[in-house]
């Protein structure tokens, strides 16, 4: 399937890969249909994009990837909600925030992104306790990431997306 967006222009679509929001995202709670496109020019971050909306588009970021100490418990309502049956099934990705001045980038840490890789279904998730926080910077732990793979040790240079 394509989609027409504001962002990458025509995208080819797996019909089958698709991410379904029952109740829709905060905020974005008539949107219910998403995929994630990733691009290498900008690796690490993923795209969530609506399906049905072009002009929705959300930076987001594989968390575990990116951040190895970030660990949450999921309720048992989400887990049957989602159909959870094994934690391979298991997708978690958090929403950027990319501001002109990317040093300054952020990652919600506090409302991770569910994702069931079997079935499609997902949910954004409020965390209690408030262990973690909506504007958690994370560009230094974005920079570490991408001079691990790359085998490189010098200063990481990211761009932001136009």
């Amino acid at each position: 399937m394509r989609i027409d967006t504001i962002r990458f222009g025509m995208v080819d679509i797996d019909e089958n890969k698709q991410i379904v929001f029952d109740c829709g995202m905060p905020g974005l709670e008539e949107r219910h249909k998403y995929a994630l496109l990733q691009f290498e020019a900008s690796y690490p971050i993923i795209w969530l994009q609506s399906v049905d909306d072009g002009s929705v588009c959300l930076p987001v970021l594989d968390t575990f990837a990116v951040l190895a100490g970030y660990v949450f418990d999921i309720d048992d309502l989400d887990v049957t909600e989602l159909g959870l049956e094994r934690p391979d099934e298991l997708h978690v990705v958090s929403v950027l925030v990319i501001p002109d001045d990317i040093q300054r980038m952020t990652v919600n840490l506090a409302a991770p992104i569910i994702i069931n890789t079997t079935t499609g279904k997902a949910k954004q998730i409020v965390l209690s306790g408030g262990e973690y926080n909506v504007r958690t910077p994370v560009f230094t732990d974005i920079c570490k990431l991408v001079m691990r793979e790359e085998g490189r040790a010098d200063a990481c240079v990211i761009k932001k997306a136009q």
